[in-house]
This record gives structure tokens, C-alpha cells and sequence, in this order.
């Protein structure tokens, strides 16, 4: 069994645990009204409600889980984050409000009771989402903090002609030959691969030693480039700008023009 398998275990029993004590805490409150005022909804209707929604939480959060990976909060992808989110939210407030009608038709057809959910639908689908739009950003917000969390923790160290970097799920090693090329951003160099990007928490002068005996050179203050990946070279606007296999360019400063011309020269 691989190491990521447990640590997806625990997670899972993470959010099990957290919606077990939020949707139980909120049973006990509403069973302790109905004990001293005996007025409202009865003891099944309150147990089986609160139970499948907690159920059906679940899932959505699941999904709301796997929808951050597809649109992380990332300073450089606001735009993209907001549309997505926004989305997000329609998504897990109908997949919840579903899940919790299809549970309780179930639950309450096998206890010999009938389940009334089909006056106004839409009206009470938005109800659900002025609630649901609550608990998803509490999840959207509390598995971001636990991906910063994972990626502030040292990385292990790079075995020769190998680079350890960081995913959404654990740590993942990259071949030299894999790297197109690496950016600066901020207080972490995101490295492009196989047309994706990992973290590593580094700074560029560091990368440089780590890289050291590799297809590799400095064009610029933010980026190393792979050499063996580099299509063309050519002037744009007023400075030059190098072109990759990957379909992507990065800039070729002229501090750094030297150094990358004796390299590419032999």
C-alpha cells in the first residue's frame, strides 16, 4: 500500500468526523427543543432528516474537494477561481438538496411512511442554497489551508537527476527530462512538466544547486529553462524571447544572455 493511501484515509475520516459533530451538535439542539416545548417536526422526522443530510453533505464535499483541485485559489488565476467557485456553489447546493430527496423517499418508503418534498422544489432548492453556499466555501476555505499546510512542510531531498515536487495529494518525482521549465512566483517556484505545473517552496538560487549537473540554464531573474526542450530563439518587441517544445516561451533577459549563449554554444 502506497503512502498516499492512508494519508486519503485520514482525510476522509476528517471530514467524516467534522460533519458527524456540526449535523450531530445540531440534532441534539433541535431534539432538546422538541423534549421541553413538544411542539414541531417528531423525533424520526428530526433523526432521518439530519442524518441524510449529513450524508449527502458528504459526497458534495467530495466533490467540492476534487472542484478546488480544478480551481485552485491561486493569486494568479483570481478570474477563473471566482467563476469556477461560483459555479461550485449551484452544483453543491443541487447535488445536496437531490441527494437528501432521494435518501429520505427511500428511508421513509421503507419505514412505511410517505415523504412529501415536491411543493414548491425550486423554492425550497433555494432556501438550501443560502445555507449550502455557507458550508461550501467552510470547505473551499478549510482544504485550501490544509493544501497550504502540506505544501509549507520541507520536501524530501531530490535523489540525483530527480526532482521532488509538490501536488495536490502528496509529493511526486520528476525526471530531469520531464522539466520544461521553471518560474519564479512569489515564495515558490512553480515547475511545468508533462503540461502541468507542481510546487516547490524554494528560492531561485537554491534551485540552481539542486539542478546542478542538468540540461539546465538561467534566462532570467524568474526562469530556468530546460535546454534540450527549447525550440527556437528570437526577437520579440525589444528583447528575445525563447521558444519550447511545450508550446510555451519564456523571456531571455539580458543578464543572463551570456551565460546561455556559452551553454547553448558547447
Amino acid at each position: 500500500m502506497s503512502n498516499r493511501t492512508p494519508r486519503k484515509c485520514l482525510e476522509a475520516a476528517g471530514w467524516v468526523v467534522l460533519v458527524t459533530v456540526l449535523w450531530g451538535t445540531d440534532l441534539l439542539a433541535k431534539l432538546t427543543v422538541l423534549r421541553q416545548d413538544g411542539i414541531g417536526k417528531d423525533a424520526f422526522t428530526l433523526i432521518s432528516e439530519q442524518i441524510t443530510s449529513a450524508a449527502a453533505a458528504l459526497v458534495m464535499i467530495a466533490f467540492t474537494v476534487h472542484w478546488l483541485r480544478l480551481f485552485p485559489l491561486r493569486r494568479d488565476a483570481w478570474v477563473p477561481a471566482i467563476i469556477g467557485h461560483t459555479v461550485g456553489t449551484v452544483i453543491f447546493a443541487a447535488g445536496h438538496y437531490g441527494l437528501m430527496v432521494a435518501m429520505r423517499l427511500l428511508w421513509y418508503e421503507m419505514n412505511g411512511r410517505d415523504y412529501i418534498w415536491r411543493e414548491p422544489f425550486f423554492s425550497n432548492l433555494f432556501v438550501e442554497y443560502q445555507k449550502d453556499v455557507k458550508i461550501y466555501f467552510g470547505v473551499v476555505i478549510i482544504a485550501s489551508a490544509y493544501q497550504l499546510y502540506r505544501r509549507s512542510r520541507p520536501v524530501a531531498p531530490s535523489p540525483p537527476g530527480r526532482l521532488v515536487v509538490q501536488t495536490g495529494s502528496g509529493n511526486r518525482v520528476l525526471r530531469f527530462e520531464q522539466i520544461d521549465y521553471l518560474e519564479a512566483a512569489r515564495n515558490y517556484i512553480a515547475v511545468h512538466a508533462d503540461k502541468r505545473e507542481y510546487i516547490v517552496r524554494e528560492t531561485m538560487a537554491n534551485m540552481v544547486e539542486r539542478l546542478a549537473g542538468g540540461p539546465f540554464v538561467r534566462t532570467h531573474r524568474s526562469f530556468i529553462v530546460n535546454v534540450d526542450k527549447i525550440r527556437e530563439i528570437r526577437p520579440v518587441d525589444s528583447g528575445q524571447r525563447i521558444f519550447l517544445q511545450c508550446d510555451e516561451d519564456v523571456p531571455l533577459s539580458r543578464s543572463y544572455r551570456d551565460e546561455f549563449t556559452k551553454l547553448i554554444a558547447g
